[in-house]
């Protein structure tokens, strides 16, 4: 899927959306100002415009003095002329903003407006230009925003009733990291993510929003703050059992509930307890118990689900849990109290 999203994404050479962009950390384009925000979805076209001024005034800058510029001619310096268009609208008020926010100064000249005003960078305007750069290699940001703009571009599309074939996102707002766009390996990358957390459904090439989706952008603004909504006071994650066991995971208060079910239902709650559990863990140590919990969803999923493999799948859940770092150890203990409750009544 990879190679054939990057052949999409390769037919359009130069992508300019026309709402905004992603911001990754701050600054700009994050709708804070300088050092504020990280990794929210701006939809703004002016701070996009910004952006893109500040990255072509350094860009024009770095092989000579930092003499004023006429936005128009360093344009055509660094072969940028299909942006013009798109830029052009936003020019006058996207050089006040960043006047506003001292990070370019001007020269008046009479008559100059709009792509003929000449400005240069502050040294504010440089510091910003500079941390854009960095804020590009920060893969981990990258890959946050992305999930961020995947998410939000998909529920926009759905609620507009159009296409949301995920290679479309990149003549989109929502297709830009600090000026620039997102490859195919961070879009499906993020789709997955998504779909696994089942705030996304449909497929990777064309996903579709969940009402987890929905909660997630009117209610939390983003992903990280939804997988961490809990994550306050005392995060409590409990998994309701039969009366052979019971089983809590919490980060300070655990609470533990027990009610009669089925071991199906106990199963499915299981799955998610571990999902939970594995959101507090590294990203690349998670996939190991997203696997224990999908293979516990399709016992659960059979009229008679398989009790051996059912306590292997239990024993390979709690060999993961031992090695849990030794800061979430009090949670690992609690949950394999309840793997070892259920799997002595499985017989």
């Amino acid at each position: 899927m990879q190679r054939d999203l990057q052949k999409q994404l390769d037919k359009y050479p130069v992508r300019i959306p026309v709402q905004g962009e992603i911001a990754g950390g701050g600054g700009i384009a994050s709708g804070g100002g300088n050092g504020a925000g990280g990794g929210s979805v701006t939809g703004s076209e002016l701070e996009l415009v910004a952006g893109w001024i500040v990255d072509w005034i350094y860009e024009g800058s770095k092989n000579g003095p930092g003499y004023p510029s006429a936005i128009g001619s360093l344009i055509d310096k660094l072969g940028l002329g299909d942006f013009r268009p798109r830029a052009e609208p936003q020019i006058d008020v996207a050089i006040d903003f960043l006047k506003g926010r001292g990070c370019v100064d001007e020269m008046r000249l009479m008559g100059g407006g709009g792509l003929d005003r000449m400005i240069k960078l502050t040294e504010i305007g440089r510091t910003e230009a500079v941390a854009r750069l960095e804020r590009r290699k920060d893969s981990r940001a990258r890959r946050m925003a992305c999930r961020d703009a995947v998410l939000r571009w998909v529920y926009e599309r759905d609620a507009n009733g159009e296409s949301t074939e995920i290679a479309e996102i990149a003549t989109s707002p929502y297709g830009w990291f600090n000026g620039e766009l997102f490859g195919a390996a961070d879009l499906v990358g993020a789709v997955q993510f998504l779909r696994e957390r089942r705030l996304l459904g449909g497929t990777d090439e064309t996903p579709t929003i969940e009402p987890a989706g929905t909660e997630c952008i009117e209610q939390y603004g983003g992903v990280v703050s939804y997988l961490n909504r809990g994550d306050g006071a005392g995060v409590n994650v409990t998994v309701m059992g039969d009366n052979k066991g019971q089983l809590a995971v919490a980060n300070r208060d655990v609470a533990q509930n027990q009610t009669n079910t089925n071991d199906a239902q106990v199963l499915t709650v299981f799955a998610e307890a571990l999902r939970e559990f594995a959101r507090l863990l590294p990203e690349d140590q998670q996939p190991q118990y997203e696997t224990v919990a999908a293979e516990l969803e399709r016992e659960a999923a059979k009229d008679e689900p398989d009790k051996g493999w059912v306590r292997s799948l239990l024993a390979r859940g709690k060999g993961l849990l031992e090695g849990a770092p030794e800061d979430l150890q009090h949670l690992a203990q609690v949950a394999k109290i309840g793997f070892d409750l259920f799997g002595q009544g499985l017989g």
